[in-house]
């Protein structure tokens, strides 16, 4: 069990930034923006994640790879900056 978790988060370090460049190419060259571009991402991850698992042969993990995916798609498109403290207003400096 353990081994396979470690795989999976593996499989989702090496794919976040191949992610990361194909939502970069969605950027430039269609007219794909705003919400869309966390979907494209997340859906290529998946994507990716699924044609990894095929090629290694682990069929019967599919759906946990296709779970890498989403995580590695969310974090190639930042999505970690939503939980990310600011430093208007938090206390943190002194000021409130």
């Amino acid at each position: 069990m353990q081994n396979e978790l470690i795989q999976l988060l593996a499989v989702a370090v090496v794919i976040a930034p191949m992610t990361t460049g194909f939502t970069e190419i969605y950027k430039r060259y269609t007219p794909a923006e705003g919400k869309l571009l966390p979907v494209l991402a997340i859906g290529t991850a998946i994507v990716l994640s699924i044609i990894w698992a095929l090629a290694f042969g682990h069929t019967d993990l599919i759906g946990q790879y296709a779970l890498s995916g989403v995580l590695s798609g969310l974090s190639a498109v930042g999505v970690y900056n939503l939980v990310k403290p600011t430093d208007k207003g938090d206390g943190a400096n002194g000021q409130v």
